[in-house]
């Protein structure tokens, strides 16, 4: 079978990865470079976790984890570093109360951690005296722009072509770019919408890196607040954090200028709380979420000519996903599984929604 895969990200690399593997033949196609900054998945590090308020996820990251191993198996090198992931917030808190119930559902190990015990185990990070949090020692991060070079690298070993600085014309009829294929499989992040509306919207968002007085055991955290601020360790470019309250709806293709400095400023002043931080930044990011109203996946099959479906709606938590989306792209495309499969994620809009003309 030929297969079309349009996207490289974290997504479409691990597509390409499972269906070629699979000894299709298989062209990527991607409009930048391949691990090009101006999307969702570039960087060193995503978090990786069981820990979610919501059980159909934690569940599904045992799929998701035994797949993990499978790809630092088959790509000879570590992608998954275990630090442990504390989640925290004041008691009454309803997201953490639902992950607490989402961990104990799954029987997913894990402690619950005081503000004492918390500065101990977790390398001097600070929690204010009437907080808590949830301690998940297998969670930690994957090192994300490896794990995009590892896809490739393997997907190439089968035999797949990177065709990148190239855009995607992909057609109802199956043709990309003139091309005829047998199955196409969209992973295009924020530029979904070019292919078919499903109504996600392409947000910025930032993340900043601080320097710490603090020992390198500092586990992966989420500060449960409002805007959940999550933080990584320091390997190297300093402590990473971030906040997955969504920024303003941009288009993909303009230039998004500098770092908003009024979000620098809210993410220094975390740095400062959590970490005892300096109160120099050394360095800031921009990357881009494709959100969905209710922060579901959406995996769908597109109205074509042939078999053709999409993967995406990732909202800022789909990259420890991503091993997984590759191997349902598998599936999909050899029909042993259909988005059907997954009512929660499957959203088919009317033929007058989507797209290409």
């Amino acid at each position: 079978m030929k297969v079309a895969v349009i996207g490289a990200g974290a997504a479409g690399s691990s597509a390409a990865r499972f269906i070629a593997g699979a000894g299709h033949e298989v062209h990527i196609f991607e409009q930048f470079e391949a691990g090009h900054t101006r999307g969702s998945s570039h960087g060193t590090s995503r978090i990786i976790r069981r820990t979610y308020p919501d059980p159909l996820y934690t569940a599904l990251m045992d799929h998701a984890y035994a797949l993990w191993t499978d790809l630092e198996r088959e790509a000879h090198e570590e992608l998954y570093v275990e630090t442990g992931l504390l989640t925290f917030g004041l008691p009454g808190n309803r997201w953490l109360m639902d992950c607490r119930r989402s961990l104990t559902e799954n029987r997913v190990p894990f402690e619950e951690l005081g503000p004492v015990e918390t500065a101990r185990r977790c390398g001097g990070l600070h929690l204010e005296p009437d907080e808590y949090g949830l301690f998940e020692p297998g969670a930690g991060f994957l090192r994300a722009d490896r794990v995009i070079r590892a896809n490739l690298r393997i997907a190439a070993g089968h035999g797949a072509r990177l065709m990148d600085k190239t855009w995607a014309d992909a057609r109802p009829d199956g043709t990309v770019n003139g091309e005829q294929y047998d199955a196409v499989v969209v992973c295009a992040g924020p530029w979904i919408n070019c292919f078919i509306d499903l109504g996600l919207e392409p947000r910025l968002q930032h993340v900043a890196y601080f320097d710490a007085p603090l020992e390198r055991d500092v586990p992966v955290w989420v500060d449960a607040g409002e805007a959940l601020y999550f933080g990584f360790p320091d390997y190297g470019r300093g402590h990473k954090i971030g906040r997955h309250l969504y920024g303003p709806v941009v288009d993909p293709d303009e230039d998004h200028g500098l770092p908003d400095a009024a979000v620098l400023q809210e993410l220094g002043d975390v740095a400062r709380l959590r970490l005892g931080a300096s109160y120099s930044l050394r360095e800031a990011d921009t990357c881009l979420y494709t959100v969905a109203p209710n922060e579901d996946f959406r995996i769908g099959r597109l109205p074509w000519e042939v078999p053709a479906y999409y993967i995406s709606g990732c909202s800022g938590h789909g990259f420890k996903f991503s091993v997984w989306f590759g191997w349902l792209a598998r599936e999909l495309v050899e029909g042993r599984k259909q988005p059907e499969d997954y009512p929660r994620f499957n959203v088919t809009p009317s033929p007058s929604e989507s797209g290409p003309e």
